[in-house]
Order: structure tokens, then C-alpha cells, then sequence
């Protein structure tokens, strides 16, 4: 049986735990922080929207593979241990003008996919919100997951499958053959998957050097207070507003090289005066504002693939981490056990930053 060590407990780790495990792996997860994550903590993915949202405005060479992960959310939902954190309520985005509308429009059903032009008395009845808006267009394949609620759900898959979950096992270096914590603990391994974040130490990065292209940024989220329950995820140029299992939340900032998790309360201001403008007083304040570091790579798409012989990275998800923690978990999983890789896989091995 083949020994696997996954490095990072976030949405993208855990999910390719649970899949090595599936394939027959041994597998055993190694998380720095504690078992019970916070969206004030350092996970980004705990801190997260939890945006599954597949389809942006500008075409990219990744929307079916994008396409491919949402589908893999919703075939996996029924009966998993996370099933009532995931919403698939889809998505009212919002348009400059007619001709943006219906360029987005053509761009969606071109894929196969259903979407529909709303009047603004539809944006209505869909959102439950009260604002006049045109030009907007309706995507059913869209989802929210609630971030704590499924990394818990997640946790308690990958433990009943069998799978070695360590908590505060915070890893300093790796080797082709095994990762050691800070307090010396080694934990020895056929394969080693790094899935860390922002949060590779130098030493990691010296024997994966794929890791050396990942690169913070910061995104602030704010809590907000609807009249009615949000029908469907809305998403702007500037904002997006999508309600989770728990809350409403409001987003994001992008603020790169950023570390630091404080909030910002003039950056949030301008979250929340953006949605103003669209949605004049809808949309209010909670109390409640957070900060997340995303792992940012130099396109904007995840690096899947091995980093040195042993070694496999799934790092760099930028602001899709959530959407595609499922097929990353699949392209590992090839990868680990020597399957066949599709050219559209191949695509994201970290080979094509240079050097790996």
C-alpha cells in the first residue's frame, strides 16, 4: 500500500487526502493549525467566501476543467458529512451594459451551460432584494460552500475513511521521503503532497521550488444584514454578496504581498460603498469583518503536479481554491498513482513557471 503524507489541511488538502484514500493510499494529513478552524485564523480557506463559481467574464483556457470541479461538488454533495454546508443556488451577475450582458450570455450558453437575461423585476424575484438593476444575467452552475462548516465535514470524511488527521503538526521541511514538524516529529512517506498555502517555510521551498512562485494576497470580507434571504448569489464588478449556510457575507479585497490578517476598516468601507451604490440601503453591516492571505500564482491558476521526484504540489489556487479543491484532488491523485494525465491536467503542472 502506498504511504501518502499531504501537507495542509485547508479545502485543497483535505480533498485530496479523502481522494489518495479512495484510490487505496495510506494517507495521513499533517495541519499546522488546530482542529477547530476560525475565520480569524491563518487557514485560508476557513477565512474564505467559499465561492464555487466556475464562470468568469473573461474566457480563460481553464473554463471546462473549472466546469469539471463544480460538477464534482454537486455529484459528491448527497450524502457527505458537509452536504448542508454547500449551496447551489446559482447566480444573478451584473453587467455594465446590454452588450456586456449578452456577451457574458453567449460565453455561458457556448459552454453548454444554462443561463438567462433578467428583467430587473426578475433580479427581484430571484435575489429577494429590493434595487432596480438591468443588463443582469442569471448562471445556474454556481454554488457557495460555508468554509467551517465543510472543513469540519471534510475532517470527519477524511477520518472515517480511515485517513491519519494530525492537527498541530506544523511541518518544517520535507524530503522525497518524509516531512518533518517543527518539534521533530518525522512522518515518512512513498509520496508527499504540498498543499501549504501561503505558509511553505524556506527549507520547503528549497526542496520544492515550485512553491517559490506562490504569492500572498490579502482578501478582507465583511459581514452583512439582508431584509429577505439572498435567492441567489449576486456578483459585481466590484463586489460580490452570497449567502452561506450561517451568514451573508460581502467581498473581497485583493491586496498583494500582504501577510498580515488586520482589517482595514477604510478598505471594508469601500466594500460596503459598492454595494451601496447598487443596492442603496440593503445591504448592512453585521459587526463582523476578517481578513484571509490568498496563495496567488503568477496566472492566477493552480500549480498541480510533482515539484522533485517524490514530491507533488497543489498550491497557488488564488481565489478558486473552494472551486477547484475537487479536481485538483483528482489530478493528484493521477499523479501519486501513476495514471493517465490529460492535457488539459498537464496544463497546470508548475513546469510552466520554469524551473520546478
Amino acid at each position: 500500500m502506498k504511504r501518502v503524507v499531504v501537507v495542509g489541511g485547508g479545502v485543497v488538502g483535505l480533498s485530496c487526502a479523502i481522494r489518495l484514500r479512495q484510490g487505496g493510499a495510506s494517507v495521513t494529513l499533517l495541519e499546522a493549525e488546530r482542529e477547530h478552524p476560525s475565520v480569524y485564523g491563518p487557514i485560508a480557506s476557513a477565512a474564505a467566501a467559499g465561492m464555487l463559481a466556475p464562470l468568469d467574464r473573461t474566457p480563460s483556457p481553464h473554463d471546462r476543467l473549472a466546469l469539471q470541479s463544480f460538477d464534482l461538488w454537486k455529484s459528491r454533495q448527497p450524502g457527505a458529512e458537509w452536504a448542508d454546508g454547500v449551496r447551489f443556488d446559482g447566480a444573478v451577475v451584473l453587467n455594465a451594459d446590454m452588450e456586456a450582458a449578452r456577451s457574458f450570455l453567449d460565453r455561458v450558453t457556448g459552454l453548454d451551460r444554462r443561463a438567462s437575461a433578467l428583467s430587473s423585476g426578475q433580479v427581484r424575484k430571484r435575489t429577494g432584494l429590493s434595487a432596480k438593476i438591468e443588463h443582469a444575467v442569471f448562471v445556474e452552475d454556481e454554488g457557495v460552500a460555508d468554509p467551517l462548516r465543510v472543513l469540519t465535514g471534510l475532517a470527519m470524511q477524511a477520518r472515517s475513511m480511515g485517513v491519519l488527521v494530525e492537527f498541530e503538526a506544523d511541518v518544517a521541511d520535507v524530503t522525497a521521503s518524509a516531512a518533518t514538524t517543527h518539534d521533530g516529529r518525522v512522518y515518512e512517506a512513498d509520496a508527499l503532497v504540498l498543499a501549504p498555502g501561503v505558509w511553505a517555510t524556506d527549507k520547503m521551498m528549497q526542496t520544492a521550488p515550485a512553491l517559490k512562485h506562490v504569492r500572498p494576497a490579502k482578501g478582507q470580507l465583511v459581514a452583512i444584514e439582508l431584509d429577505r434571504p439572498l435567492g441567489a448569489t449576486m456578483r459585481a464588478g466590484e463586489f460580490y454578496i452570497s449567502q452561506r449556510r450561517e451568514d451573508v457575507v460581502l467581498g473581497a479585497t485583493l491586496e498583494f504581498d500582504r501577510f498580515d490578517r488586520m482589517v482595514d476598516p477604510a478598505r471594508t468601507a469601500e466594500l460596503l460603498a459598492a454595494a451601496e451604490r447598487v443596492l442603496p440601503g440593503e445591504a448592512k453591516p453585521a459587526g463582523r469583518a476578517w481578513a484571509g492571505i490568498r496563495p496567488m500564482s503568477p496566472d492566477g491558476w493552480p500549480m498541480i503536479g510533482p515539484t522533485g521526484e517524490g514530491l507533488f504540489v497543489a498550491a497557488g489556487h488564488s481565489r478558486n481554491g473552494w472551486l477547484l479543491a475537487p479536481i485538483t484532488a483528482e489530478i493528484i491523485s493521477a499523479y501519486v498513482f501513476g495514471g493517465e494525465i490529460a492535457p488539459e491536467w498537464a496544463a497546470l503542472a508548475p513546469s510552466r513557471f520554469g524551473n520546478t
